[in-house]
């Protein structure tokens, strides 16, 4: 099957499953029925990073959150979620990107290797990498990379897994609201790697006053903006030809080879 619908979503910084919006959330999703949505980055709960230091009550209320939301995901209506959680790898305080379904639950995929260390996003203090590797993993029938917010901007990663097979690549994201740039970025990744990418952001100002920029985007595998989230309307989705894939990795500049 090459047609397959994708939705991306903008939620608010401080999201839990008793909150309204994720009701709204919920009920667009089953209305939409995507085979695929992307959550954003930690989505569940405050943005620990903003800390200056690691505290561990809030990393274990942060654990907390995602669990509960985690248990909740089959309310999105969605086949396959795509989000990251706070998790332990032996000592390590790890930003872990799985595949949930159904069947198969939460599915581990890859870890965060890439940390700004800045106000607002101490990540660096709060987390360290697990393994190293950027691994294609199964959303139904569609192949799909992560790259977490940061990692967006290290190029090699999103030619590498185009190359490698991948028909999607996932950005989930916490950012402000230098949005130009991001999109940039985006768009790029799409190019090099001739994939669909897909990006789900934090929208609004937090208790703290810190400030998200919204804007979940889908990218076509020419690098067009295909759609994207506002806060009038936080999730949006599109069906996408994987076809296309299969055509933009043969074009250029996905065919030329590095010597």
């Amino acid at each position: 099957m090459n047609k397959i619908r994708v939705a991306v979503c903008q939620n608010p910084p401080e999201m839990t499953v008793c909150s309204s919006e994720w009701s709204t959330l919920c009920e667009r999703g089953k209305l939409l029925s995507p085979a695929l949505l992307l959550l954003n980055e930690l989505p569940f709960g405050r943005w620990i990073s903003a800390g200056k230091r690691f505290d561990r009550p809030s990393w274990t209320e942060s654990q907390r959150q995602h669990e509960a939301g985690v248990r909740q995901l089959a309310n999105l209506g969605a086949k396959s979620v795509a989000l990251t959680v706070p998790s332990n790898i032996g000592r390590r305080h790890v930003n872990e990107a799985c595949i949930w379904t159904k069947r198969r639950g939460m599915e581990p995929v890859h870890t965060k290797q890439y940390f700004p260390n800045e106000a607002g996003f101490y990540e660096a203090r709060w987390f360290q990498a697990g393994p190293r590797h950027f691994r294609i993993a199964s959303a139904g029938s569609a192949k799909c990379g992560f790259l977490i917010c940061t990692e967006l901007m290290f190029n090699q990663h999103a030619r590498q897994y185009g190359r490698s097979g991948a028909q999607l690549i996932l950005v989930p994201r916490a950012t402000g609201s230098s949005l130009e740039r991001w999109l940039v970025a985006l768009r790029m990744a799409a190019i090099v790697s001739g994939c669909y990418v897909l990006s789900s952001n934090r929208g609004g100002t937090g208790p703290a006053g810190q400030v998200f920029g919204g804007c979940g985007s889908i990218i076509g595998p020419k690098g067009d903006l295909i759609a994207q989230t506002s806060a009038q309307e936080p999730l949006v989705s599109a069906e996408i030809d994987l076809q296309d894939v299969k055509s933009a990795q043969k074009d250029y500049p996905c065919y030329v080879q590095e010597r």
